[in-house]
């Protein structure tokens, strides 16, 4: 896994009172990037792609989201963009359960921030994560490798899995 430098500015934020809300293209790692945050930690992973999870946080009372919540601290709402009113289920998680750190991610940053903006204005921070930063890659692998790729990160881009495969493939 590339060490992102955003990282360190997301772990700053963590029981800071608000949620955090890590948005970016399709495939740029922002699962991975919350689930390497959240390793240590004990938390509750909702992810959207399952109906199941879309028809629970879709309308549910504070009572209902009590019941999931449960005792966890943690909560990691993975593709958000997909559950329709989620802003107004999100709001209430920010404002009558206090002691809980929500992480929310979605490959739709147009859709989660129209979403999100009016119900979570003050109630959030707000990332965009973006494919693999030059500075990223060369860290990663060093500065000289770094140089002999750039004709191939050039060609095939930054994007984590195209680095993953270039690794096993010599691309």
């Amino acid at each position: 896994m590339f060490d992102r430098t955003i990282e360190n500015t997301i772990k700053e934020k963590i029981n800071g009172g608000k949620a955090i809300v890590l948005v970016g293209a399709r495939q740029v790692g922002k699962t991975t990037l919350l689930n390497e945050i959240l390793k240590d930690k004990t938390f509750l992973f909702l992810d959207a792609d399952d109906p199941s999870i879309r028809s629970l946080l879709q309308s549910p009372t504070t009572e209902q989201i009590r019941t999931f919540i449960g005792d966890f601290k943690y909560i990691f709402l993975d593709e958000a963009q997909r559950i329709p009113g989620i802003g107004l289920t999100l709001k209430i998680i920010t404002d009558q359960f206090k002691g809980v750190q929500l992480f929310v991610s979605g490959s739709s940053s147009f859709d989660l921030g129209n979403a999100l903006n009016e119900p979570l204005t003050g109630r959030k921070w707000k990332y965009e994560l973006f494919p693999i930063s030059w500075e990223e890659y060369e860290n990663k692998i060093g500065f000289i490798k770094s140089e002999q790729q750039i004709e191939n990160r050039l060609l095939y881009g930054l994007y984590p899995e195209v680095n993953n495969k270039a690794k096993n493939e010599r691309l």
